[in-house]
């Protein structure tokens, strides 16, 4: 008979190992040491692979060796995936059927400073916008933005480039002259003739941080009218007030600058430039986009109208006008039937609120989700993700413990009650009312007199009656 001290000899999986009882009475077997230890490489290659910055650097090293022809890659990763070359190659091949907007990857991201990266995201999903609606005219066409205002430096396409090519590392970086400060990942320069048009207007107007140059056929049409952009849809009247320039394609004097401002004025953010098309500006690139949408759309109806004849046309009331500007210009999404009702679940007491979009916000948001689930990678970062991300929260035993969950049955005889479906005293629902529940316990409101006062009342007590159930 052993003894405490004694050893035991035990059989493992691993062979036979001699412990004393007061080392562990059940050691691990040596088969469950290898899972442990593959659990445990498990987790560290996934918290690598779960990595933001090791993904993209992946990416780019394979695109790199893939343009390169290179099959070594492939074929490594092959190996660690467990999957086919060809398999392999077809998911990262997929990926470049369209240049990504967001190439700038990883330590790259740490060479530009705050909100730069966001800011030529921004712009480069402009181009792309421009170029898939079919807005674009070559390479001439310009959209600058500004910076910051503290340094006043400009992002400028480079000039030579067609808009589905710009990305977000091919941005120049200019500065008020024309001059380039920092080139992007390509040796072309700037549009020093149409830069001056941007740079003039960002000069005297600091609010607009965004200028678009839109030479689309039908908005230099409208510009080549004598009556301009007539306000007959609501396209046109969310515009505002817009401003014409007679423009002779460039700005070399400084009385022709002069001209200009004054024609634009301290308000307008819109300018028809005769016989050039138009030039719209914003206090974000999300307004300037939003302003090159309905001047394109309110161009192409007056087009269409215009065989009709202007006599034969309803011009909208310049009241009317303003009044649908004002109520487009308010912030939407304030969100006041939501933030009066919280939700059922918010202990906290905090109110529920949809978010307060700026001008053109929510549609540059939008079209940022149609870029990225056309495979684009804008690299836009939403406000107001499509998909919820609250996790369902578990239903957990310790806050609704089970003596509560006869609450059910009291909540279920009400509603029955209110609807007219059970009555209290019916003979008929007698059995209904003894089956079983999660627990057999019902509270029940009983009316029982004081006791020790000369002059007793009725009060009402709340006791748990044990009901049986029925178990037929």
């Amino acid at each position: 008979m052993a003894t405490e001290t004694e050893t035991a000899t035990i059989h493992t999986n691993g062979g036979l190992e001699t412990v004393s009882e007061e080392e562990g009475m059940k050691p691990r077997p040596a088969d469950i040491e290898a899972d442990m230890r593959e659990m445990e490489r498990r987790k560290r290659v996934e918290s690598i692979m779960n990595s933001r910055l090791f993904r993209e650097e992946l990416e780019r090293i394979v695109d790199g060796q893939m343009r390169e022809g290179s099959s070594t890659i492939l074929q490594q990763l092959s190996d660690i995936m467990g999957m086919p070359a060809a398999r392999i190659g077809s998911v990262f091949k997929s990926s470049n059927c369209v240049v990504p907007i967001n190439d700038i990857r990883g330590v790259e991201s740490m060479g530009y400073e705050k909100g730069e990266k966001i800011l030529r995201c921004k712009l480069a999903a402009t181009f792309r916008l421009m170029d898939l609606f079919g807005w674009t005219q070559g390479i001439a066409c310009q959209i600058t933005a500004r910076l910051n205002a503290d340094q006043e430096l400009f992002l400028v396409n480079p000039y030579g480039m067609l808009f589905h090519e710009v990305t977000a590392s091919s941005l120049n970086k200019v500065n008020m002259q024309g001059q380039i400060v920092e080139h992007g990942t390509t040796n072309f320069g700037i549009n020093n003739n149409q830069f001056t048009l941007h740079s003039v207007i960002h000069a005297a107007r600091p609010d607009i941080r965004c200028a678009i140059y839109v030479a689309y056929s039908a908005v230099t049409a409208i510009s080549a009218l004598k009556q301009g952009l007539q306000p007959l849809t609501k396209h046109t009247a969310l515009l505002g007030e817009i401003a014409f320039h007679t423009y002779a394609g460039a700005l070399n004097e400084p009385e022709e600058k002069d001209k200009l401002l004054r024609s634009l004025g301290p308000v307008s953010k819109v300018l028809l430039l005769s016989n050039h098309g138009a030039l719209c500006c914003g206090e974000t690139i999300e307004e300037a986009f939003y302003h090159v949408t309905h001047m394109v759309h309110a161009c192409e109806a007056q087009l269409k109208l215009l065989p009709v004849g202007l006599e034969n046309l309803i011009l909208i009331p310049e009241e009317t006008r303003k009044a649908i500007y004002d109520a487009a210009r308010k912030p939407s999404g304030e969100g006041q039937e939501a933030a009066s009702a919280q939700t059922a679940d918010n202990k906290e007491g905090q109110l529920t609120k949809t978010p307060k979009w700026r001008v053109g916000g929510s549609e540059f948001e939008a079209l940022m989700r149609m870029l990225d689930n056309a495979g684009f990678r804008t690299g836009y970062i939403f406000r107001n993700p499509l998909i919820k991300g609250d996790v369902p929260k578990p239903r957990n035993d310790i806050e609704v413990p089970p003596a509560v969950s006869s609450l059910g049955y009291l909540i279920e005889e009400e509603e029955l009650f209110k609807q007219g479906i059970w009555r209290k005293g019916d003979p008929r629902k007698v059995g209904d009312r003894t089956r079983w529940l999660n627990s057999p316990n019902v509270y029940q409101k009983v009316e029982v007199l004081e006791t020790g006062t000369p002059d007793p009342k009725k009060i009402t007590k709340v006791e748990i009656v044990t009901i049986e159930g029925n178990l037929n």
